[in-house]
């Protein structure tokens, strides 16, 4: 059923659509996105496809050299596509900092801020700023980089904000009888976590999904929709890397119950760009569809944990900042 002020849909994509299939007749001259983790996986595909419909793709990946091989390889299929590049390490809470200062510098106005990069590892990693790298990356990262973008969104509106979880935000083993703050405390993770990987990245999925449904709440009277979505498995990407063999022989077994890479970004990019659901707000998405069967709906409508997450991240925000 629909949401009040949004039209009834009909279900037209699916799993298998690609994405530029999900906006064939979409022009989005005068559009300015900006879409993280650009330089492999599903982000080269979202950044294609936006790109070859017009918007002003702003990528910003920690790897300049890849981001400018995708960048000549749009050219060439639209030789007056618009995209750029800003260096943003997610890692680093400072190089989060520096290409949000890059990007207001430049006084563009941002439609569409889509939160695409992420890192699952197997073996535990340390941000530059003492993360466990799934909750640094996946969520302070781009928490920062929302909180240091809002102003921006809100001047742009209507604008959206686009969140790539995964349905691993389901398997955090959670306490559901835990307090918020509780709760909380599992979520953030430190240099010295005794947690393994996967649950780690769950984790961090889960932030995602927190982090889409607190901004909801509060920034969809400014305008601003929040988009947060599941992209299915993908063959192709990143994520497994660190497995070696065993991610490549999994990768073999699986294909032929996977995405490919535009199938993968298909979701995201019809979030992004499509404006069957302009007036959409506040649900998690799977293939081009939000019947959300596959949210844990009992942690993400939970506003107090929503609420508590929010106060932590701004709090860890407040201290990198009180240093530097």
């Amino acid at each position: 059923m629909a949401s009040p002020g949004e039209v009834q849909r009909t279900r037209k994509y699916g799993s298998r659509t690609k994405a530029l299939d999900t906006i064939p007749d979409v022009d989005l001259t005068g559009k300015t996105m900006l879409v993280t983790g650009t330089s492999s996986g599903i982000g080269i595909e979202t950044a294609r496809a936006l790109a070859l419909r017009g918007a002003h793709v702003v990528m910003a990946n920690r790897n300049i050299v890849e981001s400018e091989q995708l960048k000549e390889k749009i050219i060439k299929e639209k030789p007056d596509a618009k995209v750029d590049i800003i260096l943003c390490d997610l890692s680093s809470l400072q190089s989060v900092k520096a290409a949000a200062d890059e990007f207001k510098k430049k006084q563009w106005p941002l439609h569409v801020l889509v939160l695409n990069a992420g890192v699952f590892q197997p073996i535990q990693k340390t941000t530059l700023d003492g993360y466990e790298s799934s909750f640094g990356v996946n969520h302070l990262g781009h928490f920062y980089l929302i909180r240091e973008l809002l102003p921006v969104l809100r001047q742009s509106s209507p604008s959206k904000i686009v969140i790539v979880s995964s349905h691993s935000h389901n398997h955090t083993g959670l306490n559901p009888t835990d307090s918020a703050d509780a709760k909380v405390g599992k979520l953030v993770q430190f240099a010295d976590t005794s947690e393994f990987g996967y649950r780690l990245y769950a984790y961090s999925k889960l932030c995602n999904v927190l982090t889409a449904m607190y901004l909801h709440r509060k920034e969809h009277e400014n305008d601003i929709s929040l988009f947060v979505l599941h992209p299915g498995t993908m063959i192709g990407t990143n994520i497994s890397r660190g497995y070696g063999f065993w991610g490549k022989a999994f990768n073999y077994v699986s294909k032929p119950f996977t995405k490919d890479l535009s199938q993968g970004a298909a979701t995201t990019v019809y979030c992004a760009a499509s404006p069957e659901i302009a007036n959409v707000s506040g649900k998690y998405w799977e293939s081009c569809w939000d019947d959300e069967k596959n949210l844990q709906k009992n942690l993400a409508h939970d506003e107090q944990l929503q609420d508590a997450l929010w106060a932590k991240s701004e709090e860890l925000i407040s201290k990198f900042e009180g240093l530097h």
